[in-house]
């Protein structure tokens, strides 16, 4: 591959260009605007199989290059950075001071702010901290006209006029550029133990109620494809050491009581992560669903060729294929899911496919009632559709 270029989704390659300053960025914006091409932020890469092949010639914007801390007020429990900071590189530096972004992002060494933004990245955590857009109190970013824009601001508690942060959380960049982010953290955990146990299908339903309504308050509550068609439940606190005991101990009163009779294995420490799609998998698709109808969506999606993934309470689900089907299986399999989807009060989209497949898959799932306001944002604020054209919503 040549190392000046980038293919997304095998079109035409883009040029790369590197920005190191935010002021580069926006001359950057303003040249390919002006050429009436297409402006494609990437980061780390670790989701461009995302969204729709581009519809514009244009350049691959590597931001990378904005990669400073910019202010750590550790006693505000703020940070700001550029947004070409990696994930891993933010939590080392609030490590030092005990502290820390409790987001899941994928690859975090290869992850950067932006992009973890860009697409709300969020993994088992999301149950007992929230996403990202919890977190986001500012921003600066670049505009289609190539204005340097400030939203939000530096202190928890602001009042920064309208809320344009917020429009930027899973816009696949295609609103503007960011280019710094101001975040809340928080202080590290004492301790954590994960417990995890088995359960068959038709208990599943059952234990996600316990679950929800349990005294102990975990922060994961995950479910897993598990041999012999069971499910694997993961189960995971993170707390002050003296809760953590009281934590352990109510859940199992509380498994004990609901007949789980077998026993939960527990162990110290926080070792799970965001499940990654097994090697040679050709799909992988999200669905996000009522947290009621999890355990329905997962017996539906069930099957020989598909490893599941669910973080429970929150109605998310991540499906991975593993093993090659044809085109004409996988559409079927993703429709048939996108409709259960949507009767479940939800949506999936496809996370990643060969770009030759999304022709004929809802990439981005059922059109839903949002889609016009949408469009109209993205119409606004990006009028000639300099970023990621097509990306999102497949036309320019």
């Amino acid at each position: 591959m040549d190392p000046l270029t980038l293919s997304v989704d095998d079109c035409e390659p883009l040029p790369i260009r590197t920005p190191g300053t935010a002021a580069e960025v926006a001359g950057l914006v303003r040249e390919v605007a002006a050429a009436g091409a297409g402006f494609y932020p990437v980061g780390g890469r670790t989701t461009l199989d995302l969204g729709l092949p581009p519809t514009k010639r244009g350049y691959a914007v590597d931001l990378r290059g904005l990669n400073k801390v910019v202010d750590y007020p550790a006693r505000d429990m703020t940070i700001t950075v550029q947004a070409g900071v990696t994930v891993a590189e933010l939590n080392r530096t609030l490590a030092a001071e005990n502290q820390w972004l409790p987001v899941d992002v994928p690859q975090p060494e290869r992850a950067t702010v932006g992009g973890a933004l860009a697409v709300n990245a969020s993994g088992p955590r999301r149950l007992g901290y929230g996403t990202l857009r919890d977190y986001l109190i500012g921003v600066s970013f670049v505009a289609a006209d190539g204005a340097e824009v400030k939203a939000g601001g530096r202190v928890v508690k602001n009042v920064a006029g309208y809320d344009l942060m917020k429009l930027h959380i899973g816009a696949l960049g295609t609103l503007g550029v960011l280019t710094q982010v101001t975040l809340k953290v928080k202080p590290k955990p004492e301790a954590a133990a994960v417990v995890t146990f088995g359960c068959e299908p038709a208990a599943l339903g059952g234990v996600l109620d316990l679950l929800h309504a349990s005294m102990s308050r975990p922060v994961v509550a995950d479910v897993s494809t598990a041999a012999g068609g069971a499910w694997a439940v993961t189960v995971a606190f993170e707390e002050k050491k003296a809760t953590l005991g009281w934590q352990l101990s109510t859940l199992r009163g509380e498994l004990k009581a609901a007949g789980l009779t077998a026993g939960p294995e527990e162990r110290e420490g926080a070792d799970f992560a965001p499940a990654e799609a097994p090697a040679g998998s050709p799909l992988s698709w999200k669905a996000g669903v009522r947290p009621s109808r999890v355990a329905a969506f997962l017996a539906t999606a069930a099957g020989p060729n598909v490893r599941l993934h669910a973080h429970a309470l929150n109605g998310i689900v991540h499906g991975h294929v593993a093993a090659a089907l044809t085109q004409a299986d996988v559409s079927a399999m993703v429709n048939k899911l996108a409709d259960a989807a949507a009767d479940a009060g939800g949506n999936l989209t496809v996370r990643r496919c060969p770009p030759a497949w999304k022709a004929a898959l809802p990439v981005w799932g059922r059109p839903t009632a949002d889609r016009a306001l949408m469009r109209h944002v993205k119409r606004t604020l990006d009028p000639d559709d300099v970023f990621n054209p097509g990306r999102l919503f497949g036309d320019s």
